[in-house]
């Protein structure tokens, strides 16, 4: 996390570059730092989000797509973005800029929404328009992770959302992984947990995203949850992907792990419970967990791209 000293150099280095549009030159001279310097500062900048670059991309969908998606698994609502992007990073913010104007759409006054961590939510939140203010408050839904990737730091998330919905951030004062499963029902019990989860299972609206299991692209392994070859038996002994930090089966059944139950957060059952479910995920290699993920009944809209929908379609 920056210093508040570097936070303000950064900030002023790139009010100084986007805002008044001085070039690397100028700034270094106003500065009194060589342009090199500017340029490491503005990719700085960029890289611990002090500048954040939001591209409209034209949104079309293929709505053929959503409804055979909302008939197969009785959702309420299916995105599927029409999109030529093949890079996957691209594909990924592409995705998440569909799924912020959803949200923008529904969310209202004095709505709560809570979110569960991850790299594609992270690139939701980041898609959401900093002047979009509706008077939002947000709930972590997951605990933290110490040092954690920027996409994992959910605390600055929800701090980060809750400004731009212009709400309060209500904050899950956990880890995200106890110790044991024993642990873990203590943690739950205590008092400053207990009235965060309250808040979650009341929600009007939850953020999640979708993960596989793969061992070298896994929010599991990334975040240092869980390692390779406890990924690998868990995915032998029938697991197929994972929500809110739960693994569940290709019948989105709760996967029968240790692991489970010593997650702090929300849990699967409980995002059946609430009005609507926003899940975002994309990618042929996530078909299976996606589709798995729709089964659990979990979810009532999904936000993916036609290919990948087509791929839950035709192996589901």
């Amino acid at each position: 996390m920056l210093d508040a000293g570097r936070h303000e150099l950064l900030a002023r280095v790139a009010a100084m570059y986007y805002q008044q549009e001085l070039t690397q030159n100028e700034i270094a001279a106003a500065l009194d730092l060589s342009r090199v310097k500017i340029y490491r500062l503005l990719k700085e900048a960029r890289d611990a989000q002090v500048v954040r670059i939001l591209i409209d991309w034209p949104i079309k969908r293929a709505r053929s797509l959503e409804a055979q998606l909302v008939e197969r698994f009785e959702l309420d609502r299916a995105l599927a973005l029409q999109t030529s992007a093949t890079n996957p990073a691209l594909l990924r913010r592409q995705i998440a800029q569909l799924a912020a104007r959803y949200l923008e759409g529904e969310l209202v006054d004095h709505d709560t929404m809570s979110i569960c961590f991850g790299s594609t939510t992270y690139e939701v939140i980041s898609a959401i328009r900093i002047d979009f203010q509706a008077n939002v408050n947000v709930v972590q839904a997951t605990g933290s992770l110490s040092h954690a990737l920027k996409e994992f730091d959910s605390s600055a998330l929800t701090r980060q959302l809750a400004q731009k919905l212009g709400g309060e951030a209500h904050y899950l004062s956990s880890p995200l992984l106890a110790d044991s499963a024993a642990a873990a029902a203590v943690i739950r019990e205590q008092a400053v947990v207990g009235r965060t989860l309250e808040q979650v299972r009341r929600a009007d609206i939850a953020l999640v995203g979708i993960g596989d299991l793969d061992p070298a692209t896994s929010g599991f392994a990334r975040a240092g949850v869980a390692d390779s070859q406890q990924l690998r038996s868990y995915r032998e002994a029938g697991a197929i992907g994972d929500m809110a930090w739960q693994i569940f089966d290709s019948a989105g059944g709760l996967f029968p792990c240790e692991l489970n139950q010593r997650i702090i957060g929300v849990r699967l059952e409980e995002l059946r419970a609430l009005p609507q479910t926003v899940a975002v995920a994309v990618g042929v290699n996530k078909a299976a967990a996606i589709t798995g993920a729709l089964r659990s009944g979990a979810i009532n809209v999904l936000c993916t791209d036609e290919t990948t929908a087509a791929t839950v379609l035709e192996n589901g």
